[in-house]
């Protein structure tokens, strides 16, 4: 009896359920700072679902994609991180690494000949991801390729 009874109440027609929410929706953005939080909530709602799913770090660099490559290597050196190894993918090469449990893998990607998209992934299993390990590998990185600029340009003034 009771199921006959939810089943025979009066149904809202569609147009004024698409109506109240389209209501709903212009009272939020005409509000200041709502249209900024929506974005806000979505930009990082897309960044978590990037990183859950792929468990990737990514970082685009302008340098070229022999110095970023050398500098991943450098950088994983300096961390104690021992290079599994290497091999080609789809514009660029894989680079795995093993640090205690964690396996390392860096993506390395060439968009242009002076731009190249890293991603990096440190994980222990599908379920644990170490995003910190990740995002220190990436820094130590940029800061390495930043050098290895730095120290050519110096080497070329110094032949002139």
């Amino acid at each position: 009896m009771g199921l006959f009874l939810i089943t025979n109440l009066p149904k809202k027609p569609v147009a004024s359920k698409v109506r109240s929410a389209l209501i709903t929706l212009g009272c939020l953005l005409s509000l200041p700072g709502c249209l900024e939080t929506i974005s806000a909530v979505g930009t990082g709602a897309l960044v978590t679902a990037e990183y859950v799913f792929t468990g990737q770090e990514p970082r685009t660099l302008s340098h070229a994609f022999g110095r970023t490559k050398n500098a991943v290597l450098v950088a994983l050196c300096r961390m104690k991180i021992p290079v599994a190894s290497v091999r080609e993918i789809e514009d660029g090469e894989e680079i795995v690494a093993k640090a205690g449990k964690l396996e390392i893998r860096v993506e390395l990607k060439s968009i242009t000949p002076t731009v190249t998209r890293l991603a990096v992934s440190a994980e222990e299993n599908v379920l644990n991801r170490d995003k910190a390990t990740a995002r220190e590998i990436i820094r130590q990185t940029v800061g390495i390729a930043d050098a290895l600029e730095s120290d050519e340009g110096a080497k070329k003034n110094a032949r002139l």
